[in-house]
């Protein structure tokens, strides 16, 4: 029988129940959900498969071990009962992150050195040169005098699918696109209808969650380094991925009023390869007219606020517009479901919608909200 591992997936916190869903769907054991990630059990398959195919997951952590001695040559006791040698060779660029609260031990900076000199000697090999071509993170987390070894196995974060090389200003980040959709439930037979599409995030999550084809398939993964790594294995996990992908026709309709996000959102589809299954215009929101289609549809909006547009009166009367809109043309639409981005309060009463639910979480360090209208 395959060998276990210990696993938590980083997620945006609010989000969890949402990764927790789709590590289930790639076959997850022993899902727990805490805040800010879902901890969940597997073979290396696995964690191949949940980096190559994730799409609401920022990271995937390997646990190594726990530790309890609050105290640096105890810590020294537990890293040294750690096979570095699977992990580490004379290539890696070694980084150890350190997040300590209420605890005893806490000098973050004084751990993190002592770590890494720790080690160095266990493994001679090891001399951590800033031009080394692989870097690796350990992740040290000590809470209430418990703490825990976790080393990265996804390198640069899961949501940088290397597709957005063309963006404006305030970018949603590719990992809640897909939590958006996933949590509207659509499906790809249905109508996506993105306005206000910015660089197209959301039209282009939607096309390769349509299409299934996996987000990170060009991933340039920390495990990859590993000096245990198994190309082979790895390789069977990596052609399933590819063999997903389905040629299907879908009703992706993106439009934003300015033309430098269009011409943004058309290359970012091109560079992500489903430039054929999205439909992009320029097109005002005061404009916007529900398409035709057989099975419904999802209307996702992730309106300008805060920053992106400026504060005041401009903002809260485009919200209001919006809200109009919708009421006249989608709301009462039962083959219809709106999705929106919403920042506070404040903006969901400018909206003057009933809103049906809403989900809390986390962006750009703000509490913000999905809602459904």
């Amino acid at each position: 029988m395959a060998k276990q591992h210990k696993f938590f997936a980083v997620v945006i916190p609010g989000l969890e129940r949402i990764a927790a869903r789709e590590l289930e769907s790639l076959a997850a054991h022993d899902i727990e959900i805490e805040y800010g990630g879902v901890n969940f059990t597997g073979t290396l398959p696995l964690l191949y498969r949940v980096n190559l195919r994730a799409r609401t997951i920022t990271r995937v952590l390997m646990r190594l071990r726990t530790f309890r001695s609050m105290t640096l040559e105890g810590l020294r006791y537990d890293l040294e009962k750690v096979a570095w040698h699977l992990f580490f060779d004379a290539n890696t660029n070694l980084e150890v992150e350190v997040s300590s609260h209420r605890s005893r031990l806490n000098h973050s900076d004084e751990i993190a050195a002592f770590s890494k000199d720790t080690i160095q000697k266990l493994i001679p090999k090891i001399n951590t040169p800033s031009d080394a071509p692989h870097l690796q993170t350990l992740h040290i987390r000590i809470d209430n005098n418990r703490g825990v070894l976790s080393l990265d196995t996804s390198g640069e974060r899961l949501d940088r699918r290397g597709y957005r090389l063309l963006s404006g200003k305030a970018p949603l980040r590719e990992t809640i696109a897909a939590s958006m959709l996933a949590w509207s439930a659509w499906k790809p037979e249905q109508c996506l209808l993105v306005p206000m599409c910015g660089s197209g995030t959301i039209a282009i999550e939607g096309a390769l969650m349509g299409s299934q084809i996996a987000p990170n398939l060009t991933h340039d993964f920390a495990f990859l380094y590993f000096p245990s790594f198994k190309d082979k294995e790895y390789q069977k996990v990596l052609d399933k991925c590819r063999d997903m992908k389905k040629e299907t026709s879908l009703h992706i309709l993106a439009s934003d009023s300015n033309t430098s996000a269009t011409g943004f959102c058309q290359e970012n589809a091109r560079k992500a390869g489903v430039e054929a299954n999205i439909e992009i215009q320029q097109l005002d929101i005061h404009d916007l007219k529900k398409p035709e289609s057989n099975h419904g549809g999802v209307l996702v909006l992730n309106p300008p606020y805060g920053k992106r547009i400026g504060e005041g009166k401009a903002n809260m009367s485009l919200w209001a517009d919006t809200g109009n809109m919708l009421k006249q043309y989608f709301i009462d639409d039962d083959a219809w479901k709106t999705i929106i981005i919403c920042p506070d309060a404040e903006h969901e009463k400018a909206l003057k919608l009933k809103v049906k639910k809403r989900l809390k979480f986390k962006h750009g360090g703000l509490d913000v909200m999905f809602l459904e209208v």
